[in-house]
């Protein structure tokens, strides 16, 4: 098992946890108290970010910051890096999987690699394989990060491309993750990303991924995917598949009386223990 899939699979087990915090700032909803600090936004983020991982971190088992949201600041790559550097220093031993979903011809997926899993130093990476083994063969031979490949998304227009079929009548999203299986986990460090609002035998599915590949499952929650998906895709140790929240936990409604802070805790707590509930 590669080194972060360990560590995944740890802190899993460990703190009783299949929640993925995700890490979108927005400076449009962050809190008033953020917002007036005399600083500029770029030190409003980190602070913000820094706040939510000290709140969440017992109750994650990983983190997963989303690029697009830290490049719209002109110091966001500063930014991107230095959360993650908090986390490994803070509260280490929990993963950070950087979400840009990019994928390239093999020397610009080269520089895509260094950056995110050299330079700021991720710890995972979600890749989309559209352009085939010269994005997703590269990280097969880095056994110490998480390679997250897109199989089988949720948003709502993912089906005119995934569930396109094949000469052989299987869907595109079928082939994806058979190529994944089969082809490119040969270092043992693949996840896959699959959805919970596709209308998917996920049990039939489940029996198609190894029982120590981790399952990346989108659309629980405020996109409509039942929690009780998740049952069908746990492992044979009633975890192995981990769901993320970004808004829902960054952004909670705040009754008045207390903090952001207690907010967004009581919030990552709620969803951990919805999850839980599937695993009983």
């Amino acid at each position: 098992m590669s080194k972060v899939k360990e560590t995944l699979h740890q802190r899993m087990v460990q703190h009783d946890t299949l929640l993925c915090c995700g890490l979108d700032p927005d400076l449009r909803r962050f809190p008033p108290e953020v917002l007036s600090l005399n600083a500029s936004d770029e030190e409003k983020t980190l602070q913000f970010l820094q706040g939510v991982v000290d709140v969440t971190a017992e109750h994650v088992c990983a983190y997963k910051p989303q690029k697009a949201f830290f490049d719209l600041l002109p110091g966001g790559h500063e930014v991107l890096k230095s959360i993650i550097a908090y986390i490994h220093t803070q509260h280490a031993g929990i993963p950070v999987i950087v979400d840009c979903k990019v994928g390239d011809i093999d020397n610009t997926m080269a520089a895509y690699i260094r950056n995110i899993l050299e330079v700021v130093d991720a710890d995972g990476i979600i890749v989309n394989p559209y352009m085939g083994d010269e994005v997703v063969q590269p990280l097969a031979s880095l056994p110490d990060t998480l390679a997250v490949v897109l199989v089988r998304t949720s948003n709502p227009g993912s089906s005119i491309v995934q569930d396109a079929l094949m000469a052989d009548g299987r869907a595109l999203w079928q082939h994806m993750l058979e190529l994944v299986v089969n082809r490119w986990n040969t270092g043992g460090n693949m996840a896959v990303v699959l959805s919970a609002t596709a209308g998917m035998d996920l049990t039939a599915v489940r029996a198609l991924i190894p029982d120590d590949m981790p399952i990346l499952l989108a659309g629980v929650g405020v996109q409509g995917g039942s929690y009780a998906d998740l049952r069908s895709l746990l492992n044979s140790q009633k975890s192995g598949v981990f769901v993320n929240s970004s808004r829902g936990i960054l952004y909670p409604d705040n009754p008045a009386g207390i903090s952001w802070q207690e907010a967004v805790r009581t919030a990552a707590v709620e969803l951990k223990d919805k999850l839980n509930e599937q695993r009983r």
